[in-house]
């Protein structure tokens, strides 16, 4: 008997192109992309991530639907921090920068932050425009202490305001703490060995003590007050939870400040490190800029008088005190 044949069953054969075989997809240029079609809330996220300097300098470049985001939504420049800018513009540059983000934001603005500029014209200008303004930083601040003054004044709703690599005086201080009633957070960071001495440095501890009774946070690194200035603070203001004296150098715990100290939640004390300090380079003394110079012909580069008057408070008399 014959055998049955059975159909024939079909065979695919798998064949592997290598890749130089296969089609590539052509990349899109850049030209090419539709960078309008990104939608403003996702586009106001990034300007947040990237920054006030690179969106003026660079992301409002890319298409007129991003500079039309950017100009007209005041709420992103609520927030204008002009700090870590890394020198690559000069003075008149970012102050210009800064200028026109004061009007994007249509009288919005809260908090300001600027690193090695700021004019008095600048902060006069600021405070003319933005009666909502909570929060002032000065890192190494050419301002003088005068105008500085003048624009505290125009803005009643500060709370926080820090001046790093800054030379206060008593009066200075005094007037900060008269003008600003709201003030919750102080930073006044000086650089180590700047000129001064400890009973005026001490003189600005007592004035903290006495017109800033509010104040939550404080910040005093590389200032020369003794413990009688850092009594007069913790007996003047107890409200207060963070206390960073870290580099005060001529300042000594002893069992009475101590006491005083159990309160405090947040505390650094002089030995501990500035590492992790936001500015800690500023705070390091170059001798050859001149804002550290003592010489008589760069003490007066300040517009202020050789000597300011202030009232003390405490003694209830007229002082003149001569700082450069």
């Amino acid at each position: 008997m014959g055998k049955s044949k059975r159909g024939k069953q079909k065979k695919f054969d798998i064949v592997v192109f290598p890749r130089s075989v296969l089609p590539k997809e052509k990349p899109v240029s850049l030209k090419e992309r539709q960078w309008s079609e990104l939608p403003s809330d996702i586009l106001l996220k990034i300007f947040e991530k990237v920054g006030q300097i690179n969106v003026l300098t660079k992301a409002i470049r890319v298409c007129r639907d991003w500079l039309e985001v950017a100009r007209n939504d005041p709420i992103l420049w609520r927030k204008v921090d002009m700090t870590y800018h890394g020198d690559q513009f000069g003075p008149n540059d970012l102050e210009d920068i800064a200028c026109v983000a004061v009007n994007w934001s249509a009288g919005q603005l809260e908090e300001f932050s600027a690193e090695k500029f700021g004019s008095g014209a600048l902060l006069q200008y600021i405070a003319s425009r933005s009666s909502n303004l909570k929060c002032i930083r000065l890192i190494k601040s050419p301002v003088s202490r005068k105008t500085l003054k003048k624009v505290i004044k125009r803005c009643p709703l500060i709370e926080e305001i820090e001046l790093t690599g800054y030379l206060c005086t008593p009066a200075l201080c005094q007037a900060i703490g008269l003008l600003c009633p709201r003030l919750k957070c102080f930073r006044l960071n000086e650089i180590r060995f700047y000129p001064g001495y400890s009973h005026e440095r001490n003189s600005i501890a007592n004035c903290i003590g006495i017109t800033m009774p509010n104040l939550h946070s404080l910040q005093l690194i590389s200032s020369r007050m003794t413990e009688k200035g850092l009594y007069a603070i913790l007996e003047g203001c107890p409200q207060l939870e963070s206390l960073d004296v870290r580099n005060c150098c001529n300042l000594s715990i002893n069992e009475r400040i101590e006491s005083e100290l159990e309160r405090i939640k947040i505390l650094r004390l002089p030995d501990d490190s500035i590492d992790d300090c936001k500015f800690s380079h500023h705070l390091i003394p170059n001798y050859f800029d001149y804002d550290y110079c003592d010489c008589p012909s760069c003490a007066k580069s300040d517009s202020d008088s050789d000597s300011e008057t202030y009232f003390d408070i405490e003694y209830g008399h007229i002082m003149f005190q001569h700082w450069d």
